[in-house]
């Protein structure tokens, strides 16, 4: 029997298997499955954007298992991923390995920050090539699924994901416009490879779009789980969820499902979406008006309510070691920020414990909870520790200005604009040291300047 006559199966079989109606379910256990089907519904739809921009006619299938790059630094007109980052090129390729293996060749980059960081369908960060993972070093890689089998290539070290589909996500650190071609070179030189005789990759099916529901939300995330034949890690987990509609390969998300249960699913998502959209940026430890994010981001466990919460609002997050996130909705006095306001943040002369670099960046709010860059006159969206002509004070401190208008000339090099209704602003600590991983450095609190 060949894999997708095995899918077919199960597809068959969950679709005859009586499902309890919405009076034995609790809304409860509806909302734990969301949570769970939420994030691989993220994942997929994702991946089938992934490339697709620009007038690209390849399916989504045709997408899989190539590198892209982005060249420059992330602007206002980059919506495909919820808060980008302006501090790096990326090079991301989505990877389908139920075909078999890829190869994958990275240099040695000694002289800049960089991760290359691979998420299994469930977001989490299981391997790292990079700078802390790797002291630089690249090398060749063999790049296999839960199912694959056999010998690893003379010369090749293994990474093992616990699912078939996978994002590799790499980082490269650029410190201005001016290093931009620098930093595509090193792109040019990372090299995915389909090796000779591997078989085809499944292609996906389930529709998935920014207008979600409960059933493609279910049907996304069982196809997803459907993609291998063993059902490792955190995708074991689904077949307690059967009776609620998570099953693995069924083609059909709502066939064989009391109506009651599929009602119950198309009310859990818009009620999921909005309690994490509340959720966001409250998870971790809290104090001068940031908050953390949580010591499992990244690497979730069973905690699929924060995974699902990232998933939402900060999508391919680093794990704590590679990177701390902080978020801040208000000031030093615990006021939500306002336009009509101007702000200062201040970083001390000792400046911020990290082994990388720090960066404070400037999103829109939007209303279906996800962030984005807006235009504004000078198109800077962040400022860091590398930013070309940021201005420091005589005692070796930074002072960064957040408002809508222009500040004095003396000061634009330190000018960070605010957008024209609800904010988030997030602060990135990479490769930060013990006392920010532990809580015992946090940014300093926003002070608002003026009541004009």
């Amino acid at each position: 029997m060949n894999r997708r006559e095995v899918i077919a199966g199960i597809s068959a079989t969950a679709a005859t298997t009586a499902t309890p109606s919405l009076a034995a379910v609790s809304n409860a256990a509806i909302d734990a499955a969301f949570n769970y089907a939420f994030t691989l519904y993220e994942f997929a739809r994702l991946s089938q954007r992934a490339g697709g921009a620009g007038g690209d006619t390849r399916t989504p299938a045709e997408r899989l298992n190539r590198l892209g790059t982005r060249r420059g630094l992330a602007t206002a007109s980059n919506r495909g991923v919820t808060a980008p980052n302006n501090d790096t090129v990326y090079s991301s390729a989505f990877l389908e390995l139920s075909g078999g293996p890829l190869e994958l060749i990275v240099p040695d980059i000694l002289d800049r920050y960089f991760s290359i960081a691979f998420m299994n369908a469930f977001t989490d960060n299981f391997a790292y090539i990079g700078t802390r993972a790797t002291g630089g070093k690249g090398g060749r890689f063999w790049i296999v699924g839960p199912d694959w089998r056999g010998p690893v290539p003379s010369g090749a070290q293994l990474i093992r994901s616990e699912t078939n589909d996978v994002w590799m996500l790499g980082r490269i650190l650029v410190t201005g416009p001016q290093d931009v071609p620098a930093a595509s070179a090193i792109q040019d030189a990372i090299k995915l490879n389909v090796p000779v005789g591997r078989g085809p990759n499944l292609p996906i099916l389930a529709a998935t779009d920014d207008n979600l529901n409960g059933e493609k939300i279910l049907s996304a995330a069982n196809e997803v789980l459907g993609r291998q034949r063993r059902l490792t890690g955190q995708a074991a987990r689904a077949l307690k969820m059967r009776q609620l509609g998570i099953r693995p390969g069924a083609r059909d998300a709502f066939a064989g499902l009391s109506p009651d249960l599929q009602q119950a699913w198309l009310a859990a998502a818009p009620r999921g979406v909005d309690r994490l959209r509340g959720r966001f940026g409250r998870e971790g430890r809290a104090q001068n008006g940031w908050t953390s994010s949580s010591a499992i981001t990244g690497n979730f466990g069973n905690d699929d309510l924060e995974r699902a919460t990232v998933a939402l609002g900060g999508i391919a997050a680093l794990s704590q070691d590679e990177a701390m996130y902080f978020a801040s909705v208000a000031d030093s006095q615990g006021q939500a920020y306002d336009f009509s306001k101007s702000y200062r943040f201040r970083v001390s002369p000792s400046g911020v414990p990290v082994d990388a670099f720090w960066s404070l960046t400037m999103y829109s709010a939007e209303p279906d909870g996800r962030f984005f860059f807006v235009p504004n006159a000078i198109n800077r969206y962040a400022l860091s520790d590398r930013s070309p002509g940021l201005i420091r004070e005589p005692d070796g401190s930074i002072v960064i200005i957040l408002s809508r208008d222009p500040p004095r000339a003396e000061v634009r090099g330190n000018w960070l604009p605010m957008p024209n209704g609800p904010l988030r602003l997030s602060f990135r600590a990479y490769l930060p040291r013990a006392e920010v991983k532990q809580g015992r450095w946090f940014p300093p609190a926003i002070e608002r300047l003026t009541d004009g």
